[in-house]
């Protein structure tokens, strides 16, 4: 998903106006007509304010999935540390799916 609808469901979310997004992230609307309709891809300190003004994390905005990606490998990491031995039936299906999807 790109970025401009990430903004689009994060606004209908929040019942945000594109008006008041803009106002919130200290833009124009003109700007902002632009960011949702894919012509223009916002800069770093835009991405920034617009995260604040919707509340969520940049990483969050831009889709950044390497965050879930690293606790999944530190979640098998601690299961693995555990020894095969001491592993729930839940652990280990976890990690059989985690195994088969990476």
């Amino acid at each position: 998903m790109e970025i401009k609808e990430r903004i689009k469901m994060l606004m209908t979310e929040k019942h945000l106006t594109q008006k008041e997004l803009a106002i919130s992230a200290g833009i124009t609307e003109a700007s902002m007509s632009k960011y949702l309709s894919g012509e223009r891809t916002p800069r770093i300190d835009v991405v920034v304010n617009l995260a604040n003004a919707l509340g969520v994390s940049t990483d969050e905005l831009i889709g950044n999935e390497v965050e879930n990606e690293k606790m999944d490998f530190i979640r098998m990491k601690t299961i693995l540390a555990r020894g095969l031995d001491n592993l729930s039936k839940e652990d280990k299906n976890e990690l059989i799916k985690f195994l088969l999807e990476n």
